[in-house]
């Protein structure tokens, strides 16, 4: 059923508008090279953006603003996102190389951090939601002990643990050749049935952490915050709290396509369409390592002011507008 529609859909898009200057390329060469523009596009823009978006975020929130629990949480997703950033510019090199020319070290690191900055964001965005959750729920123990300090162990936990759930990508990532070109891949163990095994456990493994798991408890948390918001003063239409629901639905948009496409691989290895569909669905996941800069710029966006506003004020009303001072009050005296 679903490689059905994938190939009713990549047909459709692909394969009946296709024209060539040249006679002999196939159908499937104009597929490829369709797809690889379309992923060098993508790749460039998310290069572009996200560089200089992050860097702006990072300088406001981490640098010109006062410090704050909440700029904690999104430093730290900007300098994950920052650092995938310049990762992408190998990946450019290499898809107009059609090679790897940086050698084993940089080809792991390569694997590493793509998957680094996917666990670390969405653990970062389920921390968040926790966050939420106790300061709407138990606001004047939150008030206690929620510290500065307390959120930077907190971070700096999750990314221990999103290197710990990546070093698998690390390990499996080796250089080949194929056809004369050195290829940078995930390499699995020589035996057939061992090599599916090691497949479908690693790939299982990063939809249930990386994207059913977290889904589940953002989830809950907003449903949590949501019942909340009606006994106390804090407003549900607060920025922060609108750019934070903003970050958890861009993500999941980004990256479940890809997610889902990873599980149709493992089942449909072989199949062409499934490996173009995939190819383009990574290439959005990489997307969103630009959208958290762009969504906060439209946040802080005032329509009223036009194209008079400064890009430094723009970033600061929606990053400084922060919710530590924002702390839901109970409206009932005899809740304290």
């Amino acid at each position: 059923m679903v490689i059905n529609i994938l190939n009713f859909l990549f047909n459709s898009l692909f394969s009946s508008n296709v024209m060539s200057s040249n006679a002999s390329l196939s159908t499937k060469d104009n597929d490829d090279i369709i797809i690889s523009n379309i992923n060098f596009v993508l790749y460039t823009v998310t290069v572009v953006l996200g560089i200089t978006g992050n860097a702006v975020v990072i300088w406001m929130a981490g640098i010109k603003l006062k410090p704050a629990v909440n700029n904690v949480w999104l430093v730290n997703l900007a300098i994950a996102d920052l650092i995938f950033c310049f990762t992408r510019i190998f990946s450019i090199i290499q898809m107009k190389l059609e090679r790897w020319p940086f050698g084993l070290f940089l080809c792991q690191f390569h694997g590493l951090f793509k998957h680094t900055n996917m666990f670390c964001s969405v653990f970062l965005l389920a921390v968040i939601s926790l966050d939420r959750v106790l300061c709407v729920r138990q606001p004047i123990l939150t008030k206690r002990r929620r510290t500065l300090f307390a959120a930077r162990v907190v971070a700096v936990c999750v990314w221990i643990i999103a290197l710990l759930f990546s070093i698998p990508y690390f390990t499996f990532r080796k250089i080949y050749m194929d056809n004369n070109q050195t290829k940078c891949k995930m390499v699995w163990v020589e035996k057939p049935k061992e090599n599916k095994n090691t497949k479908v456990a690693l790939y299982s493994m990063q939809f249930i952490f990386s994207f059913i798991f977290p889904f589940v408890v953002i989830l809950i948390c907003y449903i949590l915050v949501g019942l909340g918001l009606r006994r106390t003063r804090l407003s549900g239409k607060s920025r922060p709290l609108r750019i934070l629901v903003c970050l958890v639905i861009a993500f999941f948009l980004c990256w479940a396509p890809y997610q889902c496409l990873l599980l149709v691989d493992i089942v449909y290895n072989e199949n062409k369409v499934v490996k173009k569909c995939y190819s383009i669905t990574k290439s959005i996941a990489y997307f969103n390592s630009c959208v958290n800069p762009l969504l906060y710029f439209c946040m802080g966006l005032k329509v009223k002011e036009g194209f008079r506003q400064k890009l430094m004020r723009v970033y600061k009303r929606a990053l400084g507008d922060d919710m530590d001072g924002q702390m839901a009050q109970p409206t009932d005296p005899s809740l304290d």
